[in-house]
């Protein structure tokens, strides 16, 4: 976030958070923080990023999901902060933190830092009110020429840097005019209607994508390919940049953390089938020792067999398998055995070899099919032996999410999206408790069907009309209408589904969004099913 971009977000916070209450604090993913605010009877989130590249603060009507355990930071958080109200905050807009006062006795404050993250400190910050100087306009070229210029005027960020250059070189005196706007800032600031003149926002998409917002426009030359949307709020910018980046971020983590468990038993699959050609390397060296045996066998009628040497050599004769007639060879004996005891070994060896073979073959073979399986995604991943000791509550927790995890079946759609569908009651209740908000919920309409919830990385994703219809075809195979050629199939946000207190499992009240009706086909579950 730009720290130019930041001053003026922080102007409108200002006007729109004061007086409000903190509900509670949750830490979805580290260094992000989740502040549930109440504000004019009005319940919002305050997302929260802390991060050199890319932090992130906006507010949001959209939560992302929280682990089942709060962190010890957000209960910290919420010990001190909980439960009271927001005042006036001070900025130190150019290191991009805000803190506010909270009503509490004595004055504590709430501070978020961009840089450091979250905390809460039991004095106002000395940074408070920080304010930078400020070069004269006609000496911008030579500032920004300078090597110093990121130490001497913190305010010139490298956002800033590059528009102003190439204001420079098209028009001297809007660059000039735009360094002296941003000097200016925006006054004072106190009502809801002293914010319509603070001037647009500059939100910039790729693809369609909000990637980054400015409060001035950014010259042609150093747009690229990026599209420009003019808005009146800085608070929607940053709203429209930080969903699409944190949570597409969140869910980038989610599947990677869901994907470790598979990824481990793959590597540990290969390194095991990498183990099996060593031994089968090995078996086969005590199988060639029959060769060996068989010779000493026939050769026994011609040498003193009780003597103990360290090695002999022999002509072969005919009919030895492996080894060619006429020809010396030469075998490495144990000197401890006589060459009848170390015959008998050979051959005991090269038995035993044999039997190991087949035995290898048959893991081998389990291994394989284990190791294809995993890679299409397809049945369970082997535990660690870690996972198999666990004792005590811990177990007990394993377990009970292992026996709701049978109730809830994966599919993957031709997109790519995840799909969760609930086998029975039990998993159409559990399913909700394992998607995002802004999730797509799914039902048949006048009737009973299964659930089935369709996973987006981020708010607003948009969904391909394949997937849709796919998710909708897995509800109408398990609902009433499963023997009709049709069925109509309802959908609604996730937000917008409430379980009903009281009521049976999986019932629920859900305000649909719209609805699809789709051609029903009974293969298409074993065609996307998923063990991932």
């Amino acid at each position: 976030m730009e720290a130019h971009f930041f001053r003026r977000l922080c102007v409108e916070l200002s006007v729109y958070l004061r007086g409000a209450r903190i509900e509670k604090f949750f830490e979805p993913a580290p260094d992000t923080t989740t502040i549930v605010i109440h504000r004019t009877g009005r319940k919002q989130n305050l997302l929260f990023q802390a991060g050199r590249r890319f932090p992130l603060l906006f507010l949001s009507d959209k939560r992302p999901v929280n682990p089942e355990n709060p962190s010890a930071k957000s209960m910290w958080l919420r010990k001190y902060a909980a439960g009271k109200r927001l005042g006036t905050p001070v900025v130190d807009w150019c290191n991009r933190r805000i803190a506010f006062p909270l009503t509490t006795t004595p004055v504590t404050w709430l501070v978020l830092d961009l840089c450091n993250g979250v905390f809460i400190s039991k004095e106002e910050p000395e940074w408070a009110g920080f304010e930078p100087a400020w070069c004269e306009p006609e000496a911008l070229p030579d500032v920004l020429a300078s090597s110093e210029v990121w130490g001497k005027y913190p305010q010139l960020t490298p956002p800033l840097r590059k528009a102003l250059s190439a204001l420079i070189h098209e028009d001297p005196m809007d660059a000039q005019a735009l360094f002296v706007d941003l000097e200016y800032g925006y006054g004072t600031v106190e009502t809801v209607e002293d914010l319509e003149s603070l001037g647009d926002v500059y939100l910039y998409t790729k693809d369609g994508k909000p990637t980054d917002a400015y409060v001035w426009s950014l010259p042609e030359a150093i747009r690229g390919k990026r599209e420009e949307i003019v808005v009146s709020s800085a608070i929607e910018a940053a709203t429209a940049v930080g969903e699409m980046r944190l949570f597409a971020e969140l869910a980038q983590a989610e599947a990677s953390t869901a994907a470790k468990p598979v990824v481990a038993a793959l590597k540990r699959t290969k390194k095991t089938l990498a183990r099996l050609n060593q031994e089968k390397d090995r078996l086969d060296r005590m199988i060639a020792g029959q060769q060996q045996a068989v010779l000493l066998q026939a050769s026994l009628w011609q040498i003193d067999a009780d003597k103990k040497v360290e090695s002999i050599t022999l002509a072969v004769p005919e009919g030895i398998e492996g080894l060619i007639a006429g020809e010396e060879c030469t075998i490495t004996l144990d000197p401890r055995k006589t060459i009848r005891e170390n015959m008998a070994f050979l051959f005991k060896q090269a038995t035993r070899g044999k039997r190991g073979l087949d035995m290898l073959a048959e893991r081998r073979q389990i291994l394989e099919m284990q190791y294809a399986r995993l890679q299409r995604g397809e049945g369970d991943v082997p535990k660690l032996q870690s996972e198999q000791k666990l004792k005590g509550g811990a177990l007990k927790r394993h377990q009970k999410q292992l026996a709701k995890d049978k109730f809830i079946q994966r599919f993957r759609s031709s997109d790519g999206f995840l799909m969760l569908r609930g086998r029975n009651a039990q998993g159409n209740h559990e399913i909700l408790n394992r998607v995002s908000s802004y999730d797509l919920w799914f039902h048949a309409e006048d009737g009973p069907s299964a659930h089935l919830v369709l996973h987006l990385d981020y708010p607003d994703q948009q969904i391909p009309e394949q997937t849709l219809n796919e998710a909708a075809i897995l509800v109408g195979v398990k609902s009433w209408q499963r023997e009709d050629e049709q069925a109509r199939i309802m959908f609604a946000r996730v937000k917008n589904v409430r379980k009903i207190k009281g009521a049976a499992a999986g019932k629920v009240r859900a305000e649909a969004e719209g609805s699809l009706l789709v051609k029903l086909d009974p293969e298409l579950e074993d065609t996307l099913k998923s063990g991932m």
